[in-house]
């Protein structure tokens, strides 16, 4: 296997005076991702937050991942509780998105479905995909905390999902790329 090498400026660390953590953040943001709803409780209870770091864990066993912010609500939440739900969005979704992520959208009923037989776990409707999951493992990863979930119910359905790339939503149509 022929290896090229990247341009020097480009990887040497020793010469960066200062880690440019918003430049790192664009970089990141390059990497195109689904965007979801994480959700804990029920009822007065229920919490949500929009996130894109999630992944799927193991197929055997069934595990999800899902990293949240030391600082978020949510994560005081998933460090207490024991299940959680999360709710892949659809290309219908962004004001879902967008109000679980701090930005009200005040017109806005969302509509969260209980899981049966598993009380506490709630997910929204119409989503692409959803899973209600059991915390197995919680690992510290800098400022953030990977929740491991283990899978015990999920759906799916036939739409398209809602996509985030370069900080902006795009969708997915005819398998391309596009931006809302």
């Amino acid at each position: 296997m022929n290896a090229r090498r990247l341009p020097v400026d480009a990887i040497d660390v020793a010469r960066a005076p200062v880690f440019d953590e918003r430049r790192f953040r664009h970089a990141l943001g390059r990497f195109a991702t689904g965007v979801v709803v994480i959700s804990s409780g029920c009822g007065e209870s229920l919490h949500a937050m929009t996130a894109n770091a999630f992944m799927s864990g193991s197929l055997n066993p069934p595990l999800i991942v899902v990293s949240v912010g030391t600082r978020a609500r949510m994560h005081e939440r998933l460090m207490d509780d024991t299940h959680f739900g999360v709710s892949v969005l659809s290309n219908d979704q962004e004001p879902h998105s967008r109000h679980f992520a701090g930005e009200p959208q005040t017109w806005l009923v969302p509509c969260f479905a209980a899981v049966d037989g598993l009380p506490g776990v709630m997910l929204l409707e119409s989503a692409v995909a959803r899973f209600a999951a059991r915390i197995v493992d919680r690992h510290p990863c800098g400022d953030h905390t990977l929740f491991i979930g283990e899978v015990l119910v999920f759906s799916l359905d036939e739409q398209a999902p809602l996509v985030f790339f370069g900080g902006r939503y795009a969708s997915v149509a005819n398998g391309r790329l596009m931006e809302t």
